[in-house]
């Protein structure tokens, strides 16, 4: 039953994004640009495309991620989005929790959109896919270090 309005929950919200795209007058939720201190570690990582190519897996990079993550029962995170020349093109904020991403992505230019998707980590490493209201919906991976 759990399972049911779980998935019919991310269906209602997957349908309700071009409407929220439609009216841009939603407040912004803004979190707040933490010190370093404030956060248990660092991840930097790519945003691309993940294919198989004669057997091997290869990822394509479209554009770097560089932040800060917090851990607790809901793990959050904040970070900028940087071109492959290494010029920040935007940014990202989001919770995450049991393999669910739900956040947004701005741009430089001050344009907003909610993003949805799965991040899966081990010990170090992270991957996952994410989905925006704009673009396609690029897998991320990377890897995390912990403050020591």
């Amino acid at each position: 039953m759990k399972k049911i309005v779980v998935v019919l929950g991310l269906c209602a919200l997957l349908l309700a994004m071009p409407t929220l795209c439609a009216f841009p007058t939603m407040p912004k939720i803004q979190l707040p640009t933490p010190t370093l201190d404030e956060y248990d570690g660092t991840f930097v990582g790519g945003l691309g495309r993940l294919y198989k190519e004669g057997g091997e897996w290869q990822f394509d990079t479209w554009a770097y991620l560089a932040g800060v993550y917090k851990l607790g029962a809901y793990k959050r995170l904040y970070g900028g989005i940087y071109n492959l020349n290494q010029e920040q093109i935007g940014t990202i904020g989001a919770y995450f929790g049991h393999k669910i991403i739900i956040g947004y992505l701005e741009t430089m230019q001050g344009h907003r959109a909610p993003m949805i998707g799965f991040l899966m980590w081990n010990n170090q490493n992270f991957a996952g896919r994410i989905m925006t209201t704009f673009g396609p919906a690029p897998h991320i991976i990377g890897e995390y270090t912990p403050n020591t």
